[in-house]
Order: structure tokens, then C-alpha cells, then sequence
């Protein structure tokens, strides 16, 4: 019973669990949340916002720096997305890929996990940076500006969500792993 020691903290099951089983539970997250988000969902005749799952991946996720299998998951739920709302092609992949690729740099920089304010800050930026790149990628498809209202409140869903089940997209790094081998 050397394992036992008075006062130690047993560790939870997520925490034992390795990074491929937890991209593969944040992926299932994203695709059921991705699937409710294509029925018609309004409270009162308002419709309600919806948040872009994948952004929660590519922020999560990129937290331990680039890895090959998070990139794939993303790619592959990106194109969903684009044939979900007829959009072109490789709009969502690059949104996606590009908020990954930011977080990834962001994390590699700071330090998230430990500093709270980064831990809050970071996440917001990201996701405010996928949306106004999702914005000007529509405006630019539509030939017009596209409204930001629903997009404000879906980057708000978005955040609040992320930041209540943030811990289902964090890869988690051994100690002594470098950035990007996590996967």
C-alpha cells in the first residue's frame, strides 16, 4: 500500500485518462453538440444562439501545441460544418486550423493552465479572433456585410459554454513532454 498516503489526493479518472481518449470524447462532444445545433432552437419566436463547438477543440486542444491528430479531428469536423451550412469548401477547416494554430502559439508563449487571467483572457481572444474571421470570410462569400449580431451571440455562447466544460478539451501534458508530442 505504498500508493496510500494520508492527505494524498487521488487523482480522477479524466486525469488518468491519455490524450487520445480525451480528443476522442471532446470530438463526440463537438459532433453532438454540432448535430442538436442544426434543428431550429427559439425561445418566445427569438432564436437562440448556438455555439460553434470546434472552436472549443481548436482552443482546448491547442493548448499543448501542434499535433498531427487534433489537426485531422478538426479538418474532418470542419468540412461537417461547411456542408452543414453551405458554405464553400474549407471555410471551417481554416477557421478552425488558424484559431488551433493561434492557440497553440498563445500556449507555447504564456502560461495558461497556471496564471488565471490568461486562463480567462486567452480562450476569449481566441474565440474572438475565429469569429471575425468567420465574419469577414462570409461577408466576403455573401458579397455583403454580413449581420454581427448573430454572430456576437453566438462568440458569447460560444465563450460561456467553453468556459463551463473547458476541461473536456484539455489534451494534458505528462510532465516533462514538450509541446505538440502530447498526441
Amino acid at each position: 500500500m505504498s500508493s496510500w498516503r494520508a492527505g494524498a489526493k487521488q487523482r480522477s479518472v479524466w486525469h488518468r485518462t491519455g490524450p487520445t481518449a480525451r480528443l476522442a470524447v471532446g470530438l463526440i462532444a463537438i459532433g453532438l453538440v454540432g448535430l442538436f445545433g442544426l434543428t431550429e432552437k427559439s425561445l418566445f419566436g427569438i432564436s437562440a444562439p448556438w455555439p460553434h463547438a470546434a472552436l472549443w477543440g481548436a482552443v482546448g486542444w491547442g493548448a499543448v501545441g501542434l499535433s498531427l491528430r487534433p489537426m485531422f479531428a478538426l479538418v474532418l469536423v470542419g468540412f461537417a460544418q461547411d456542408v452543414a451550412f453551405t458554405a464553400p469548401l474549407g471555410v471551417f477547416p481554416l477557421i478552425n486550423l488558424g484559431v488551433y494554430a493561434l492557440s497553440a502559439a498563445v500556449s507555447d508563449t504564456y502560461d495558461i493552465d497556471t496564471d488565471p487571467i490568461m486562463n480567462w483572457l486567452a480562450p476569449l481572444a481566441l474565440f474572438a479572433i475565429g469569429f471575425v474571421a468567420l465574419w469577414v470570410l462570409a461577408s466576403s462569400v455573401a458579397d455583403h456585410a454580413v449581420q454581427m449580431a448573430p454572430l456576437a451571440l453566438s462568440f458569447f455562447s460560444t465563450a460561456g459554454v467553453y468556459f463551463a466544460v473547458s476541461g473536456l478539451f484539455r489534451l494534458g501534458r505528462r510532465p516533462g513532454e514538450t509541446a505538440g508530442s502530447a498526441v
